[in-house]
């Protein structure tokens, strides 16, 4: 029996990156998926080949910080596989500028789409939970910025740690229906949102510096995570944070380029 057999999963941003790999894991787990996103090409391209291997997937085309495209998407869950047991909040963008030349539209936008798309992508979906009853479990994708903000990314910064509290307070009010809240903060993953990072070869080699694990996560080893948190595994798991980063986030790495122990002077 696979873990989720017979569940009924939403993926916004299910087009590429986190969102892809994770759609197809839980095709493969047994899950019927919507993909939901903007550009139906690319979500057409990714049902097709989960449903090359077996998989269940529809397409919803439309746009997270809109009520009733999300609705939408949550209908064809209910339509197509009968039930809604996940929602995954993954969609996102990012947008860097220094902090006196952001502008009105680009917070408008990243919050619209970040912040807003994860409440209304929560709401929906728990509404209909508590509804059928059964309860489900729901994760966002927030990031390492959410307690670590970046230089130039204010936007990004703010959204990311506004999702943190969408799905803290989530948690918080839906744990009466059964119905467990969690989110996921990546590090540097090999997406086409962290690809000004990882193809600059300064930028990519002072990250790559400070991570333990010497090289930048893909896609798939941020999906796993977050099916554990909505699998039995995580039954007792709700309003938690979990960092999935090589240690980027821990602390700030020594260059190995002592001579002798660091070791204060009064204690030698």
């Amino acid at each position: 029996m696979k873990r989720f057999e017979g569940k009924g999963v939403v993926v916004t941003g299910a087009g590429r990156g986190i969102g892809r790999a994770t759609a197809e894991q839980f095709a493969e787990d047994g899950a019927g998926v919507v993909l939901f996103g903007w550009h139906a090409d690319v979500l057409e391209e990714t049902a097709a080949g989960i449903r090359s291997r077996g998989g269940r997937a529809q397409v919803v085309v439309g746009d997270v910080s809109k009520r009733a495209d999300i609705r939408r998407g949550v209908e064809a869950c209910i339509d197509h596989f009968g039930r809604v047991d996940h929602m995954i909040a993954n969609a996102g963008i990012a947008d860097f500028v220094p902090f006196l030349d952001g502008s009105d539209e680009s917070w408008e936008q990243q919050i619209g789409i970040d912040v807003k798309g994860t409440w209304l992508a929560f709401q929906e979906a728990a509404r209909q939970m508590v509804k059928e009853g059964h309860g489900g479990a729901m994760v966002c994708t927030s990031s390492t910025n959410a307690f670590q903000p970046e230089q130039e990314g204010v936007f990004y910064n703010v959204a990311k740690s506004g999702q943190v509290a969408v799905m803290q307070t989530a948690a918080m009010e839906l744990g009466k229906y059964g119905i467990r809240v969690n989110a996921i903060a990546p590090g540097i993953i090999n997406t086409r949102l962290a690809w000004f990072v990882i193809q600059d070869p300064v930028q990519s080699k002072v990250f790559l510096d400070r991570t333990p694990l010497g090289r930048f996560a893909e896609p798939v080893e941020m999906a796993r995570p977050i099916l554990f948190m909505c699998s039995e595994d995580a039954s007792y798991m709700s309003g938690a944070l979990m960092v999935v980063d090589g240690a980027y986030s821990v602390g700030l790495p020594v260059p190995n380029v002592l001579t002798e122990p660091l070791v204060p002077s009064a204690v030698r």
